[in-house]
């Protein structure tokens, strides 16, 4: 035997029993075996039927007049607003849950999305709180670097006004004897000619250091060479001296013995042309400038003469020319 089943509404917990067919109706004069009138909820011209077939409960006029559903037991179907489930005689077990679910769903989606849009309102506000409290922090502390993972920062005051987690996190340097850089890109320029000057830099604990060659050293030697009366040069890192004897002994006594392996004799003293090597005529304008000249050719300022040099320079008293560090001078006779 099968049995139908209301739930909701004022027939909540009516079951009846039917063999082969029964039908609900909406028609108020309804006076057929297994057919029950259900005017509150159809219409006077909607009707459902429902028979067993294939030991199976189908429905017609469900889902429309001539279309045919077949039934699960137990489980709960809503149609015009009555909800019934059928099953047969012992085998109740109505599928209450699922059909809560149906018919609360629009409830809870709703009731998910509320909570959903509240959690990302709440989410929103906290991280938008966090980012104002970072910018509140970085603007207390001012000015600082972040090395190694941890933020190293220059005023006391504001640091203790931090909160204490992040005061753990920052280490604090409080001398003044240090130039504070605004930005981590350096540029080294001089003072006196703005351009750039090389320098290397070296990583302390508690700060960094920008090593800058000053020269110091060498202005030290060129002002005790001075002082002393060599005249001197420097090539790259040897200094060129015209006394490399007494220049060691200079160097020596201002403690500078490791800069002796860098000096080299100068041989730049001025050597007088002698007549006899001189086999060129002269000839010199103030207008035009000069040249010296023979047999073969002329030779002006610049200009390279075999076994004397480059010439230097042509004036009324003397030519001077250089060969390499040798500076030779032909001095011209009245």
């Amino acid at each position: 035997m099968w049995l139908i089943e209301f739930i909701d509404g004022h027939l909540n917990g009516i079951c009846l029993p039917f063999e082969q067919k029964f039908s609900l109706t909406g028609n108020k004069d309804a006076r057929a075996q297994d057919v029950l009138s259900v005017p509150e909820y159809f219409s006077s011209g909607t009707e459902i039927n429902f028979e067993v077939k294939d030991k199976r409960v189908q429905v017609t006029g469900f889902l429309n007049r001539n279309k045919v559903k077949r039934l699960k037991e137990n489980r709960i179907y809503r149609f015009k607003g009555l909800s019934f489930f059928v099953f047969q005689e012992g085998t109740r077990r109505p599928a209450l849950r699922c059909y809560r679910f149906r018919q609360y769903r629009l409830l809870v989606a709703f009731t998910v999305l509320l909570n959903l849009a509240f959690s990302l309102a709440l989410y929103l506000g906290f991280i938008n709180h966090q980012q104002s409290q970072v910018a509140k922090y970085i603007d207390v502390i001012g000015a600082g670097y972040i090395k190694d993972g941890e933020l190293t920062a220059f005023d006391k005051s504001a640091v203790s006004s931090l909160p204490e987690f992040l005061q753990q996190n920052i280490t604090l340097v409080e001398s003044n004897n240090y130039l504070r850089a605004s930005r981590l890109d350096v540029e080294l320029v001089s003072e006196y000619t703005g351009k750039p000057i090389t320098g290397r830099l070296v990583s302390k604990s508690d700060r960094d250091e920008i090593v800058i060659d000053t020269y110091e050293r060498d202005n030290q030697i060129m002002s005790l060479f001075g002082d002393y009366g060599l005249s001197f040069t420097k090539s790259g890192e040897h200094w060129l001296v015209s006394d490399r004897t007494k220049a060691s002994q200079i160097l020596k006594s201002a403690g500078l013995s490791s800069v002796i392996v860098q000096l080299k004799s100068r041989k730049d003293e001025t050597q007088i042309i002698a007549s006899s090597e001189f086999p060129y005529s002269i000839f010199y304008s103030t207008k035009s400038g000069g040249y010296i000249y023979d047999q073969q050719g002329r030779y002006w300022e610049g200009s390279t003469v075999p076994r004397l040099g480059v010439i230097q320079s042509i004036s009324r008293d003397k030519v001077v020319f250089k060969d390499g560090q040798q500076i030779r001078v032909y001095l011209i006779q009245p």
